[in-house]
């Protein structure tokens, strides 16, 4: 008790400050949120986190973006695609009022011109892998890094010219690539082969347009032929976006404004004149402002009292697991909480490299002990005891019938028996030798607790010595990216409605495969799938594929499937939707006084 007390006081004190500053520096926004976790990034090339792609699909908008209710694809900036009897060739007409807050032309120049920025060498980031499915991108790509590391091994004196040279064969070569502006409102696109959910991915975030200009005045070029950009590109007032919204005002960790973009081209349609959305990192002062009602909206509810909340919770919003046709005795009090299923799951990566970042040799790089690791935590007991928020235990990576004629997966469950008997099968008998198996996650949120109860699972169940670390996320992030761990926590979000929207995350060179987990196996029997002849002998191969890969490879360990919790209220707040993708798309919010 009186550690919370503490929490609550500490809490109030920031409260009392954020709302003392934010009240000096401009009036309430007709739509405040509290985001969540840190903006990492706004260049829509190089971002991976929910957070920087939720405000990016506010000020940016793409060929097509997500219906508010159902998150299927729709026509945004384009019109409606023209697609090719063979499914391969996409036509799309940019509308003729589409245009950038700075009143200039959206075009089809702006989209071919993002596109390879996004898979530049020096640029390409997590999601690059996107366009290997675009005609001619991974051959160019392949070809770009060849040169840039055969450049680098030239002598200082010789570089430029040669980079100049090939950068003047780049644009050639870039021209046989499949994705062609054929004039200033038309895109043509040319694929690999047909990709069913190629329109869901047009309303990605990295294939959201950029004002050309604008960037380039922050364009870097190196001497090897890598391209880079200054990320102040992406500031307020140094670029122009063309979605519902503009940024006017970015307080690093603190906020962000947005105004309405007066020459969006469906500007009729949006309802708010300005947003705020505030970076606070203790889940404890974030319920504080939106209890107080400095806070219309909480894109999460990550304290140690939410599942008391989701208890108390009459959320008449349609989805929601606590709404009044799917309760248990609940006695409803709490309109304004909603828990919903999520397109996500919660699990650890392991490091699966040969050594341990200490140059040790890596006891996980063998499957086995994955295996063991896996076996020897029951997850009912985690969510049952640390979660409570009605999550469902993972044994697969894709949160089971969350995709429509997807075969159902089977994981391995909880056997701590057959746990040692793989250890001692991997030479391990006298766990004593055993490394000290570490954790690692991001502070801010309850993964330090989630940390230490699977610790003691493993104490417990396999004899080993544990510890946990928790950073700041920056790090964390730097950390997780580069296999600077022995186990760490992570998480995943489909990002399309398809299975290889998790699965070819642990593909060998896939950006997001923080196991850096490389099985030719598993990569062949991604390849397989997409040869087959229908839908449905496509999805079998792909259900083979993760059948494998949380039964035999194991480079995760899945631990449960994400529930969402919002905290808003209906009466006041309209068309924020419970979306399990959480593509919320705040064109559409309305707010009541």
């Amino acid at each position: 008790m009186a550690k919370y007390v503490v929490t609550v006081v500490v809490a109030a004190l920031a409260l009392t400050w954020l709302l003392a500053g934010a009240a000096v520096k401009h009036p309430r926004a007709d739509f405040v949120f509290v985001n969540r976790g840190t903006i990492a990034t706004l260049d829509p090339a190089a971002m991976s986190w929910m957070q920087d792609i939720r405000l990016a699909l506010t000020v940016w908008e793409g060929l097509y973006s997500y219906h508010p209710v159902t998150t299927e694809p729709i026509p945004a900036t384009s019109l409606p695609a023209e697609i090719s009897p063979d499914g391969q060739t996409y036509t799309f007409r940019i509308r003729p009022d589409a245009r950038w807050s700075n009143g200039d032309p959206v075009t089809a120049h702006d989209f071919a011109y993002a596109w390879r920025r996004a898979v530049e060498p020096g640029t390409s980031a997590d999601y690059a892998f996107f366009f290997n499915l675009i005609e001619g991108v991974q051959a160019y790509v392949a070809w770009r890094y060849e040169n840039v590391e055969r450049i680098s091994h030239l002598p200082a004196n010789q570089r430029t010219a040669e980079r100049d040279m090939h950068l003047r064969e780049a644009d050639v070569r870039w021209q046989k690539v499949g994705i062609d502006a054929i004039d200033a409102k038309t895109l043509r696109v040319t694929l690999e082969r047909p990709v069913a959910y190629f329109l869901d991915l047009c309303a990605f975030s990295i294939f959201l347009p950029v004002h050309r200009q604008s960037v380039e005045r922050f364009k870097v070029i190196g001497d090897t032929g890598l391209i880079y950009y200054d990320e102040q590109w992406t500031k307020p007032y140094n670029t122009h976006f063309n979605g519902p919204f503009v940024m006017t005002e970015w307080l690093f960790r603190r906020s962000i404004k947005l105004e309405r973009n007066p020459h969006y081209w469906d500007h009729q349609a949006v309802k708010l004149s300005t947003i705020q959305m505030l970076d606070v990192e203790d889940a404890n002062t974030a319920w504080l402002m939106y209890s107080a009602g400095a806070v219309d909206w909480l894109s999460s509810l990550d304290m140690d009292y939410a599942p008391e909340l989701i208890r108390r919770s009459a959320s008449p919003l349609p989805g929601a697991l606590n709404d009044p046709n799917s309760r248990r005795g609940n006695t409803p009090t709490r309109r304004d909480i909603h828990a919903f299923p999520a397109f996500g799951t919660y699990f650890y990566n392991f490091n699966c490299e040969p050594k341990l970042p200490d140059g040790t040799d890596n006891p996980w790089h063998d499957r086995r002990v994955r295996q063991a690791f896996a076996l020897a935590v029951d997850k009912q007991q985690l969510v049952d005891r640390v979660i409570r928020r009605g999550n469902l235990p993972a044994d697969t990576f894709i949160p089971p019938r969350s995709i429509p004629n997807y075969p159902t997966v089977a994981g391995l469950g909880f056997d701590p028996a057959r746990a040692r008997e793989l250890l001692a099968e991997a030479g391990f008998t006298d766990m004593s030798n055993f490394p000290v198996v570490e954790v690692l996650f991001n502070t801010g949120f309850n993964h330090g607790q989630i940390a230490e109860a699977i610790c003691k699972m493993w104490e417990t169940n396999l004899g080993v010595r544990t510890a946990i670390r928790g950073i700041e996320v920056k790090l964390f992030r730097e950390d997780k990216k580069n296999a600077r761990y022995v186990v760490c926590r992570a998480s995943w979000y489909g990002d399309y409605g398809d299975p290889t929207t998790f699965l070819e995350m642990f593909q060998s060179e896939n950006g997001n495969n923080d196991s850096h987990f490389r099985d030719r196996t598993y990569d062949d029997m991604l390849e397989e799938a997409e040869r087959q002849p229908t839908p449905e002998k496509r999805l079998a191969k792909l259900a083979e594929a993760e059948r494998y890969l949380v039964n035999e490879a194991l480079p995760l360990l899945p631990l449960y499937y994400y529930v969402n919790i919002f905290a808003l209220d209906p009466d006041r707040v309209a068309n924020l939707h419970l979306t399990p993708r959480m593509m919320t798309m705040l064109k559409y919010v309305e707010v009541s006084p």
